[in-house]
């Protein structure tokens, strides 16, 4: 996208405000969170903040300079800049300026008596919140996606081999969105790191229940596979390893049983049903997508459509038929789309 584009995004989003700061402050909130992990988006994100903060009054940038700046940079810039270092692999340099973000996180927006900050990413993360922990604590919204400024401070530390220093940075992470899997993948690789597999097989057992993806639960399958290796259990492994492909066929798990055919020192064959749903009870653990997830992602679809708000609607019966491949909720999926389609003008 185009400079010339992206200020004609914004000029369109001035044009569009009412001179109520209130409501032209939430107004763009909406409108950033839309672009944010979106090609280019970040940029227009942070542009998009930056209207947002030039119509505050003195006193509220007041306030913003003490929570959601570090000198003269606000947060995110930081985050960015630490995030493009990391993908330099440039671990150390980055890592400087993610302990600035996770001193200032743990400095400013720390859980209080009545109040805990939160980074829900969508309805469904804070549906799945309330029924899961039920929390009697009054919920902030906090300004950045905090998870992804922790994450990054771990993901610094366990490149750099301490993994160990990670590990309460993750668990900070999981506090502001204690459904998100992303944080407690990370958590899995550290105890990888520092061969803890009691310790892993306890992030395993914490993370199903909030997977609304076949990646995710792929992945926790995966780390099962992983765990029984290393206690030598190679016929659960195979087991946990075979349910992972069928969530999502990823050539790492395909690699990982063709490790475990060598430690074996025989070819491997695909497990029956029985095992492999045999392995899971052994483990005490359920197979598939957690009834809460389902129910909360289905709840949410049928609001959407009942006003019409397609594309909310498909977010959601996407996370259903994606995770049961439901025949109806394909249908449902299928006239969405279309909906989506005369919407845009595309038909």
């Amino acid at each position: 996208m185009s400079e010339t584009e992206k200020n004609e995004i914004i000029l369109s989003l001035r044009s569009q405000l009412t001179g109520d700061l209130t409501s032209d402050l939430k107004f763009l909130e909406a409108q950033a969170a839309q672009y944010v992990g979106k090609e280019d988006g970040d940029d227009i994100a942070a542009a998009i903040t930056e209207l947002a903060v030039s119509l505050m009054p003195q006193q509220h940038l007041d306030f913003m300079k003490k929570t959601i700046y570090i000198g003269e940079r606000r947060l995110d810039l930081i985050y960015k800049e630490a995030e493009h270092l990391m993908l330099n692999r440039m671990n150390a340099k980055s890592l400087v300026l993610t302990t600035q973000l996770y001193d200032k996180i743990r400095e400013v927006f720390t859980e209080t008596e009545n109040t805990r900050f939160f980074s829900f990413r969508n309805l469904l993360e804070s549906n799945l919140y309330y029924i899961m922990y039920h929390p009697t604590k009054r919920l902030e919204k906090a300004p950045f996606d905090f998870v992804r400024f922790l994450m990054a401070h771990a993901y610094n530390l366990i490149e750099l081999r301490r993994p160990a220093e990670a590990i309460p940075v993750l668990e900070e992470a999981i506090r502001f969105n204690p459904v998100c899997p992303d944080p407690r993948f990370e958590l899995a690789e550290a105890y990888k790191l520092m061969k803890e597999p009691e310790k892993l097989l306890a992030v395993v057992r914490e993370t199903l229940p909030v997977c609304a993806s076949p990646y995710a639960l792929s992945r926790c399958y995966a780390n099962l596979g992983y765990y029984c290796v290393e206690k030598k259990e190679y016929d659960k492994a195979i087991c946990f390893y075979f349910e992972s492909i069928v969530y999502t066929d990823h050539p790492a798990i395909r690699a990982e049983l063709r490790h475990v055919a060598k430690l074996k020192g025989e070819e491997i064959k695909p497990p029956t049903r029985k095992d492999v749903l045999q392995a899971f009870a052994d483990l005490e653990l359920p197979n598939g997508p957690d009834p809460n997830v389902l129910t909360v992602a289905s709840a949410l679809a049928d609001q959407a459509m009942e006003k019409s708000e397609w594309k909310e609607a498909s977010f959601y019966l996407r996370v259903f038929h994606d995770l049961t491949h439901d025949e109806e909720a394909g249908k449902l999926l299928s006239k969405c789309e279309e909906e989506i389609k005369k919407m845009e003008g595309t038909e």
